[in-house]
């Protein structure tokens, strides 16, 4: 056998968390906004965790790892239409999660 060649390993195709470090280590490093975020952060993750686990894969991998559809779609074995409709049903189950509903008090017009 001939030397082993080694195959590269895709990395993500957009950085994880993009945007100035500064503001990830601002938000980081001042208590009260950590704790003033905390109920959100925790509904958002309670809205992640009720994803059915196709959606949740896509989820991961498109917006987590960086990768775009069609390298999530060769990842997970599915069609690209699979990929794009479960990233969609996710974005709107997050969306409706996460949205509070209209204010419905006040005079009527």
């Amino acid at each position: 056998m001939g030397p082993k060649q080694s195959v590269p390993h895709p990395g993500p195709a957009e950085p994880v968390f993009p945007g100035p470090k500064e503001a990830v280590l601002d938000t980081q490093t001042d208590p009260a906004a950590s704790t003033a975020a905390m109920p959100h952060i925790l509904g958002l993750f309670k809205a992640i965790s009720r994803l059915p686990d196709s959606q949740l894969d896509v989820m991961v991998l498109r917006h987590l790892c960086g990768f775009d559809d069609e390298r999530a779609s060769s990842l997970l074995g599915v069609p690209l239409a699979t990929v794009r409709a479960d990233e969609r049903r996710a974005m709107r189950h997050l969306d409706s999660a996460l949205t509070l509903p209209p204010d419905t008090e006040g005079p009527l017009t």
